[in-house]
């Protein structure tokens, strides 16, 4: 019996140049290796993300059947349009203590735009990504199985891309009603789970793959039977220019200690999973792939040419220097078709 094929893309904002060029990497050589043009979702049973990592995800498993390379294409033109600087807004937001940094219009545009009047459930492979509603202070997961069950779940793509990257201080909170008059206001993913891959894991285990997807694949598999690519948005080596931060008050923290919070969150979820197939016949089968930011920052709404330029590189080189481990993700992707 085949393997189920998992992604899971980390949270980010910008930042999702890093995963963004890894997909395209991956879509590349697939097709390559299968001598035809392929697009990511036919070789991935399962796509879950969160935040930047929810609209890539999306944009993957949409029915417009969008490229990787359409993809990273639009993540490198378009990230200026979304965190586009107002000088009267930022004063009166008091660089974001008052109120949201930037404007969710552009945002809005640019996600009707790719995705119109699509909903969930029409996704070309399962896709989950995530959420938190403040009315309920409650965890979401939109998910487009259950999305095809039950209409009340079953939100346009637009308006989830939304909810799932309204990061605090940056955006406001998007308001979702669904058919039976439900409101949420939901924010940034990311509050809870910036890496989704043991949401992802936990997910995959409660999927009848065999019955939703293929006669080959396993219902409900367990670690043994799955192959988990987690994708990050880069990392560096700490926190040294937080230093001045030691003697500060709360509004000088605000903007880092969202990014300190979702790299704990992160490198936690990334330490129980290796635990979880390290105790498996298939501990090979979990790759975590997460590029040392060398030249990058790790802010997420940096969207200068100079920075997406750095991102675009430091996602390169660390291709450059994991080809072995990527190629190997390649024909296990292949092989699990």
């Amino acid at each position: 019996m085949k393997k189920v094929r998992i992604l899971s893309i980390d949270g980010g904002g910008v930042k999702g140049v890093i995963p963004a060029v890894i997909c395209e990497y991956l879509e590349s050589e697939i097709s390559k290796k299968v001598n035809r043009k392929v697009f990511l979702h036919e070789y991935f049973d399962f796509i879950v993300g969160t935040s930047t990592g929810g609209i890539l995800g999306a944009l993957y498993t949409s029915p417009k059947y969008h490229s990787a390379q359409e993809v990273l294409e639009l993540y490198k033109n378009c990230a200026d349009k979304i965190f586009k600087k107002n000088i009267i807004r930022r004063i009166s937001s008091f660089g974001g203590i008052l109120r949201p940094r930037y404007s969710t219009k552009a945002l809005e545009e640019l996600a009707n735009s790719l995705f119109g009047d699509i909903h969930l459930s029409q996704t070309l492979k399962p896709f989950m990504t995530t959420s938190y509603d403040l009315i309920r202070a409650k965890e979401i997961f939109f998910d487009s199985i259950n999305a095809k069950k039950k209409p009340i779940k079953n939100f346009k793509l637009k308006d989830i891309v939304i909810a799932t990257s309204s990061a605090p201080v940056y955006f406001n909170a998007k308001k979702l009603i669904s058919l039976n008059n439900d409101i949420y206001n939901c924010i940034d993913g990311g509050i809870f789970a910036n890496n989704p891959a043991l949401i992802a894991y936990a997910e995959a285990r409660n999927i009848n793959f065999k019955k939703n997807l293929d006669f080959n694949k396993p219902s409900f598999p367990e670690a043994d039977y799955m192959i988990l690519v987690s994708i990050g948005t880069g990392k560096k080596d700490g926190y040294k220019s937080y230093e001045h931060l030691k003697t500060k008050g709360g509004a000088k923290w605000i903007i880092p200690i969202i990014d300190i919070l979702f790299s704990a969150q992160s490198n936690t979820d990334n330490f129980i999973l290796k635990k979880i197939f390290d105790s498996s016949k298939n501990k090979w089968n979990y790759y975590r792939l997460n590029p040392r930011l060398y030249k990058s920052s790790l802010d997420l709404d940096n969207k200068s040419k100079e920075n997406i330029q750095n991102l675009f590189s430091d996602a390169q080189e660390f291709i450059k220097s994991n080809k072995d481990k990527l190629d190997d993700i390649v024909l296990q992707l292949i092989e699990n078709h």
